[in-house]
Parts: C-alpha cells; sequence; structure tokens
C-alpha cells in the first residue's frame, strides 16, 4: 500500500511531499521494493576534463576496506587532485639557487608534492558512486579559488618572510650573528612551501626575490665571522708550568661577536674530547692549554666555529643542516710548541748509614728522564727542575741464613724558579732479601731502581706537564 503525506510548512511557504511505503498484512517477501543498482558514471571510465577546475578522481574497494572505503577513496581522490597541481621548479626560485647537492632540492619537490594535497581547500564533491563492490567519488577544485586563495596566502607569507629579513639585518648591523641567523632561518622557513617558485616582492620600489636574499645574508653573516687569536704560537714552558690560557676573540666586520659558540682541541696523551666555547660580550673567549701530549713532534690548536649552535630549535633540524651545508666558517689552527723541561739531580745514597760508592737511583733516574725526552743539566743554576733523592738502607731480622734489608727513599722535585715543590715522595720499608747484607742492601736498591722507573717518573712529569 502506498501513501501520500502532506505537510505544510507555514513559515517558510514550502510544501513537504512525503511518499511512505507500507507493506499489507500477508503480501510477503516478494512484495519489498529493492533498490536498484545506478549505472557507472561517465566520469569513472573516462576522465572528466575541465579547463576552470583541477580534476581528482579516487576509488576503494569495500571488500579490502570494509569499515573506512570512503575515506580511503576521499584521500585518493585528493591526492589525484594534487598531482594535478603541478610543482615545478623553473626560473629565479630558491631551489633552483641552492648551492647544494641535488638530492637535497629533489628531496623539498617531493615533500611539496606529497603535502600540497593538505593544504586544498574548498574543494567540492562533483559526484559519488558504489556498489557491492567499489566506492568512487570525485572533486573538482576551482582553478581561479585556488589561485585566488594561494595568491592572498602567499602575500602573507612573503610580509612575514620580509619582517624577519628586516628584522635580521638590524641584528646583523649590530653584529648579533645568534639573532641575525636566527631571524634570516625563520624568514625562509616562512616561505618553505613556495621555495618552488618565484618568490618576488617590492623592497622601496625595486624588485627581489626574497628567499634568495635572505639565503644571501644568511651565508654573509655565518661565512663573515673571523678568529682573532691571541697570537701565532703557543709556547708551553716550565716559566708557564706547562699550562695557559689561550685568548680568541671572534669578529664580525671589525665588530666583536657575542654569543658565538666554538669547538677546540689539540694532542694529549689520552683522548681529548673537543670542548666548546662561547664568546662573551666582548667577542673574547679563552681555550684552556695543559697536559699537552709530550710525544708527538707537530702539536697544534685546533679552534673551530659551531655552525650547528646558532641554529634555531624549534625548526626541522634536518633542513637547516641543509641550508648550511656549504657555508664555510673560519677556523684556526695555532701551532703548540713545547719546551721540555730540564732537570739537574742529586742524591745522598746510604747503604747502612754509610755513603755509597755508586749512585744507583740518580742514575736510574736520568736514564728515565731521557727516554722520555727530557733534557738534563749538569749545573744547579741553569735548570728548570732540581731533582734531590735521599736514601738508606737498615737492616732487617735473619732468617734461615736469609738477610733482610729496608730501604727509605724521599724524592722531591723543586722548580727553580719560584722555589715551589712540585711533586715529593717519601717511600719506606721496600724490602731486599739475600745471603748476606751487602746483597740485600743492593737487592732493596734494586727495587727502589723499578719503583722509579715504573711510578715515580711518571708521576713526577704528569704534576709538571
Amino acid at each position: 500500500m502506498k501513501a501520500f503525506i502532506f505537510f505544510f510548512n507555514r513559515t517558510r511557504g514550502l510544501l513537504f511531499i512525503v511518499l511512505a511505503f507500507a507493506t499489507v498484512a500477508g503480501c510477503g517477501d516478494k512484495n519489498i521494493v529493492q533498490t536498484p543498482e545506478q549505472p557507472q558514471p561517465e566520469w569513472i571510465g573516462q576522465r572528466p576534463r575541465n579547463a576552470s577546475y583541477y580534476i581528482g578522481v579516487g576509488s576503494s574497494s569495500k571488500l579490502a576496506q570494509p569499515l573506512d572505503y570512503p575515506s580511503v577513496a576521499k584521500k585518493n581522490a585528493l591526492n589525484d587532485l594534487a598531482s594535478e597541481i603541478k610543482v615545478r621548479v623553473q626560473g629565479e626560485t630558491f631551489l633552483n639557487s641552492l648551492e647544494v647537492n641535488k638530492n637535497f632540492s629533489e628531496e623539498f619537490i617531493s615533500t611539496i608534492s606529497t603535502t600540497t594535497d593538505e593544504s586544498i581547500e574548498n574543494y567540492e564533491i562533483a559526484g559519488q558512486w558504489e556498489n557491492k563492490q567499489e566506492y568512487w567519488v570525485y572533486y573538482r577544485l576551482s582553478k581561479s579559488e585556488y589561485q585566488r586563495l594561494k595568491s592572498e596566502q602567499k602575500n602573507l607569507a612573503l610580509s612575514t618572510s620580509n619582517d624577519y629579513y628586516v628584522k635580521g639585518l638590524e641584528a646583523e648591523q649590530r653584529a648579533n650573528i645568534p639573532a641575525a641567523v636566527d631571524l634570516y632561518l625563520r624568514g625562509l622557513f616562512a616561505l618553505k612551501e613556495y621555495w618552488n617558485e618565484p618568490n618576488e616582492f617590492l623592497v622601496e620600489g625595486k624588485k627581489t626575490y626574497l628567499d634568495n636574499d635572505i639565503y644571501a645574508a644568511l651565508r654573509r653573516v655565518i661565512t663573515g665571522l673571523t678568529l682573532v687569536p691571541a697570537a701565532e704560537k703557543i709556547i708551553l714552558s716550565s716559566e708557564n708550568n706547562y699550562a695557559t690560557q689561550f685568548p680568541v676573540q671572534v669578529m664580525y666586520e671589525g665588530q666583536p661577536a657575542r654569543g658565538i659558540s666554538l669547538s677546540y682541541t689539540y694532542q694529549r696523551d689520552r683522548y681529548m674530547k673537543p670542548r666548546v666555547l662561547l664568546s662573551d660580550q666582548g667577542g673574547r673567549t679563552t681555550a684552556d692549554v695543559s697536559h699537552v701530549s709530550t710525544t708527538v713532534k707537530a702539536n697544534w690548536l685546533d679552534i673551530v666555529i659551531d655552525i650547528e649552535s646558532l641554529l634555531p630549535q624549534d625548526l626541522d633540524k634536518s633542513i637547516e643542516l641543509g641550508l648550511v651545508k656549504t657555508m664555510k666558517t673560519e677556523s684556526r689552527r695555532i701551532p703548540i710548541e713545547l719546551i721540555l723541561p730540564s732537570f739537574f739531580i742529586q742524591s745522598e745514597e746510604r747503604v747502612y748509614g754509610t755513603t755509597g760508592s755508586t749512585a744507583i737511583l740518580a742514575s736510574s733516574f736520568q736514564s728515565e728522564l731521557v727516554k722520555r725526552g727530557m733534557r738534563i743539566s749538569g749545573k744547579p743554576t741553569e735548570t728548570d727542575y732540581q731533582v734531590n733523592i735521599a736514601s738508606n738502607t737498615s737492616e732487617g731480622a735473619t732468617s734461615q741464613g736469609f738477610t733482610v734489608a729496608f730501604l727509605e727513599m724521599t724524592v722531591v722535585v723543586t722548580h727553580l724558579t719560584s722555589g715551589e715543590t712540585v711533586y715529593k715522595e717519601s717511600l719506606s720499608s721496600i724490602k731486599g732479601l739475600q745471603l748476606n747484607k751487602e746483597a740485600a742492601s743492593a737487592d732493596a736498591y734494586k727495587k727502589g731502581r723499578e719503583k722509579i722507573e715504573a711510578e715515580i717518573i711518571k708521576s713526577i712529569l704528569e704534576a709538571i706537564l
């Protein structure tokens, strides 16, 4: 049974006609009305063409995606729509002007292409169709509307970018390089979506390509930083106790540059991790040079400007590094001259209280110092350090035919110019064991000599160098 129900809406003056279907009791299933499958529209079999619109057609399988087939079809249609909005890099574009490897530019082109659909607005549904297996959707976007919105967005981006650029120039004039780098990069990122297009901008009535100008300014400030060391050579000797604070100044176009990070290294006997410095208001900082290696023939202080520390932390670091990878900052290599110390050695080596005929410890001391490149002086007044060794053996108990001797030894190293004691060590009860007391004393001295060779010389040089 069919029924027609009429409603009249007084407010809008509209007449609504509702067609209701009802089944008569006893009619059975054969009277149920089936919705016939709609014929496949022409736009599925043949892609629409319209000079006024960008077109996007997408489909999905109800069998493969039974729960989200509408969203899958929509995504495919938007991707298809985006593919019509071609990304071309030509003419005076920022990507064409970049002095970086080709893959870097292609990466941006790919990124811009794949994300175009995310910024598409005001598209409209021009058609939908489905059957039991498939779901299709047809979108279109007015080319004139798209260009209008894009022009508005790009003008806003250009204005924002130029604001950053102007402020960056002001910071550069004050040699505030960290602020200038930050502002220039933000100016570039404001235009990132349009790096594949010519970005013309009027500055005081003159046409310029804004992103290219900003990039040139970024390169100018990074490569324009200079390092001014306090001297052309670092000399380490006993006069400065083999350590110095070496001053370095960072400059930009004749002005001190504050807030610039530097890193420095030099050769030590153990691995040295690069150390970081930061220039102060006067562009000054100092490198701590001490405990340099005594074994390398050529040593130097390497100082470099740390570009990465200048990059804003809230922007895409991989893109930032790509932008600055070809920008070379000044580095300096300052030779380090190490004047190894001279030693005058005197000793009083006693055997059971009597001055011995040989200077075993002094001879060992001298031999080990020479092995390590140190100089031995023959006069106490013409030396850097004076070594005084005092030693004596004493008798110990005897047992089962063996005699024990104990060696006591004191080593004092003094800096001759300052009178400062740089090293002092006292050892006692160094045990010698032999068949008679003379041999036991000699054995104790032998062990004392081994202590000098294995431990004491190394400790003295570590204290000095």
